[in-house]
């Protein structure tokens, strides 16, 4: 009696992380927004916002610097309104369970453990 392959071990896949997919990332590298982190997004563009201003103003590096950094943790604290946020003891810059990076792990796929794009990781994943 022929046995039955149920499912691979998704753990050991290169496009494996942490329960997801991540083939569509790896293929195009940072073109979906849409599993971007919002927070993360937002805080981004008011990085970027801020260099233009420090820009049109010709305020030096250090001063621009200085300013973010005594304005940072408000915005944070204004940003951080994803609904979806569990703090975590991840080492993420936002401490989300669900960032994975700047990516927001409830918008990859789960991983099915059964595919025909499996690659076997050169490293044994630690992403459970």
């Amino acid at each position: 009696m022929p046995g039955v392959v149920r499912k691979l071990p998704g753990r050991h896949c290169r496009h494996f992380v942490r329960g997801r997919c991540f083939l569509e990332e790896h293929r195009n590298p940072g073109l979906d927004r849409k599993i971007r982190c919002g927070v993360f997004i937002g805080l981004a563009e008011a990085f970027d916002a801020h260099w233009r201003r420090f820009e049109a103003f010709g305020l030096d590096e250090a001063a621009a610097a200085r300013i973010w950094n005594e304005r940072f943790p408000d915005l944070l604290d204004r940003q951080s309104c994803c609904r979806h946020y569990l703090p975590g003891d991840n080492e993420n810059f936002l401490g989300c369970v669900h960032a994975e990076g700047d990516i927001c792990l409830r918008a990859m796929p789960v991983c099915p453990g059964q595919c025909p794009f499996y690659v076997l990781s050169r490293e044994p994943s630690t992403n459970g």
